[in-house]
């Protein structure tokens, strides 16, 4: 019986462990933005791409998770104005991620 809660708690770790993993992943760095895990449209990454060329010095990450209502949006390594104008960016088009 005990190891049966032992898998079981082990199948809810990797489900949390897998959630919490970010779908996509835009690296921004040197005035570009360059999608490294999942795909974006065009669009999207057009507009993330000008948001990268307004802060040429800057690198960080642009992190989504979820889907529509749920989207996440974490910008680990970007200063807060950059970071708030791709969170910005994403949000207005989260119908299209």
């Amino acid at each position: 019986m005990k190891i049966i809660w032992l898998l079981v708690l082990v199948a809810l770790v990797v489900l949390t462990v897998v959630r919490m993993r970010a779908r996509i992943v835009v690296q921004i760095a040197e005035g570009r933005a360059q999608v490294v895990r999942g795909s974006l449209p065009g669009g999207l990454l057009g507009d993330l791409h000008a948001v990268a060329e307004l802060s040429p010095k800057v690198a960080g990450r642009v992190e989504i998770r979820g889907k529509g209502t749920s989207l996440s949006v974490r910008t680990p390594g970007l200063p807060e104005g950059p970071a708030q104008r791709a969170r910005n960016v994403v949000y207005l088009r989260r119908h299209d991620v």
